[in-house]
């Protein structure tokens, strides 16, 4: 009998765990979708697309509680506007765009600079300053994150010369940390898949001018297997799938135990890119994320973000 109590106990961990992982990897394979859509899907398109087709989706679930919830989503519109525009229109629009030059193992090693970018922010905007271990941690994460950004050549930390891709992989990730925390600061009436539901729907209004200007200058995109397979995905899985199964992960371990998993995302965007895209895994590449790594495993654990971007 005790046995299988244990057992029992044990399944919401091992799916938790399942979940946390799935989403991680369908984070880090979004990364390579956004380097195969190169030339085949503009970025704002992938990214207006993406969100509009999981809209579409979500609220055929959520529709029915928006509706009755409507007067009170109304009330808090400005800071909805302001997650809406951070999270949906800015960091996806900006990870496929700086995709078009920068390496997907380079997106995914910046992107997972996140919890120092968001210590940092947390500071102006909820007045919560860093302890003395979070110092420690961001002093190694951040020569980490500038060895990324200047391929190993410190040189060119004096000129200033980064890779156009990887300083607005950078912003984006900025982009993203300013929703963390303004999510922390806001009181909001809704949660769950109503918040996602109604922040994709923000986004995707906000996106749709930004479409149609880059609708006139590069036009449109041929309607091919492969673009069909890029969407499909980016909307099924780093949208869909992975929000859920990171949601009930951390739901069910914790935000600091599921932030840890972020560091998967790097790991599955290498191990997809390599045979997927021939990119290479550099010398500079390896010494910037030993340094993130160690300094996050030391940061991580006093601060953590309970949300992912993808």
């Amino acid at each position: 009998m005790r046995k299988k109590i244990t057992r029992l106990r044990a399944q919401p961990h091992i799916l938790a765990i399942t979940g946390l992982v799935l989403a991680t990897f369908c984070w880090g394979a979004n990364l390579v979708a956004g380097r195969m859509s190169v030339g085949d899907i503009p970025p704002v398109a992938l990214s207006f697309w993406r969100w509009a087709l999981a809209f579409v989706i979500l609220f055929s679930f959520t529709g029915k509680q928006l509706i009755k919830q409507r007067k009170v989503i109304f009330q808090s519109r400005y800071q909805l506007l302001v997650l809406g525009f951070f999270s949906i229109t800015c960091f996806n629009t900006l990870l496929y765009i700086a995709a078009q030059s920068t390496q997907a193992v380079s997106l995914a090693l910046i992107q997972i600079a996140l919890p120092v970018i968001t210590m940092i922010l947390a500071v102006p905007l909820l007045n919560i300053f860093p302890k003395k271990r979070q110092l420690f941690g961001m002093g190694m994460a951040i020569p980490g994150l500038l060895t990324i950004f200047s391929k190993g050549e410190w040189s060119s930390l004096a000129s200033l010369n980064f890779g156009r891709g990887d300083m607005i992989m950078f912003v984006a990730t900025c982009c993203w940390g300013c929703y963390t925390v303004l999510l922390k600061r806001f009181e909001l009436p809704v949660s769950g898949a109503q918040l996602l539901t109604t922040l994709i729907g923000i986004g995707v209004i906000i996106l749709l001018p930004f479409y149609l200007w880059e609708l006139s200058i590069k036009g449109g995109f041929t309607v091919s297997l492969k673009a069909l397979y890029l969407i499909s995905y980016a909307v099924l899985f780093a949208s869909l799938i992975a929000y859920m199964s990171w949601n009930f992960g951390v739901s069910v371990l914790g935000a600091n135990t599921a932030a840890m998993f972020n560091f998967l995302i790097p790991v599955f965007s290498a191990v997809l890119a390599i045979p997927m895209l021939g990119e290479t895994l550099y010398q500079y590449h390896l010494m910037g994320a030993g340094l993130i790594f160690a300094g996050l495993w030391i940061t991580n654990r006093k601060y953590s973000s309970t949300d992912r971007p993808g």
